[in-house]
């Protein structure tokens, strides 16, 4: 097996190290429509976005086993492990349940960007898989236009995740949803549950 390679963020660069002996990957499954980032935080850019239920092969994960090397349709990158399952003999089991029963090789992450977010809070993630919902054009249209400022939240924001009261949310004229921009991604919200149902997608 070849190291996980080097990653490019920006104008700085960050290298990912496997622990000890190399190991082969192993299989996975995104258990939602999840995001690989080009580090293991939610305020690295997004270089791809799986699908629910689509094969991931993972090199190895954090040693708190909170986000993966993985790679997918070609494209290498970090996901979180919250949204990643694996078919153990007792079930279907997300990484950070499964790492006691399996031996997960632990990668190391070092970035020369010492530069961190503020986190105003930690998203409730999603414990099954949720459909977005389809807004009408001119809602998407909308919330694809609007360039307010990002916040951040610990955790991915997938459909189903709900966000935390220090997100603010933004009305939508002529809908019942709200809006916000988190992580770097504008998202429909169900005001009164404060719930994702939509994740507008630009890449």
């Amino acid at each position: 097996m070849t190291y996980p390679r080097f990653l490019t963020i920006a104008a700085t660069a960050a290298a990912v190290f496997v622990g000890g002996e190399a190991a082969l990957a192993f299989v996975a499954f995104s258990n939602a429509d999840l995001n690989l980032r080009s580090g293991p935080s939610t305020h690295y850019p997004i270089v791809a976005t799986t699908n629910h239920k689509d094969r991931l092969d993972v090199s190895g994960c954090l040693e708190d086993v909170s986000w993966c090397v993985v790679s997918w349709g070609g494209v290498e990158g970090w996901a979180s492990a919250e949204y990643i399952d694996v078919d153990e003999t007792d079930g279907v089991k997300t990484l950070p349940l499964a790492k006691n029963d399996m031996g997960i090789p632990v990668v190391t992450y070092t970035a020369v960007d010492a530069v961190q977010p503020t986190f105003v809070g930690t998203v409730t993630p999603v414990s099954a898989y949720v459909e977005a919902i389809s807004p009408p054009a001119a809602v998407t249209a909308f919330v694809s236009a609007q360039t307010i400022e990002t916040v951040h939240v610990q955790g991915e924001v997938v459909v189903g995740a709900v966000l935390p009261e220090t997100v603010p949310l933004f009305a939508i004229p002529q809908s019942k949803y709200t809006f916000s921009r988190v992580n770097g991604q504008n998202v429909v919200v169900d005001t009164s549950s404060r719930q994702v149902v939509y994740v507008h997608r630009s890449i």
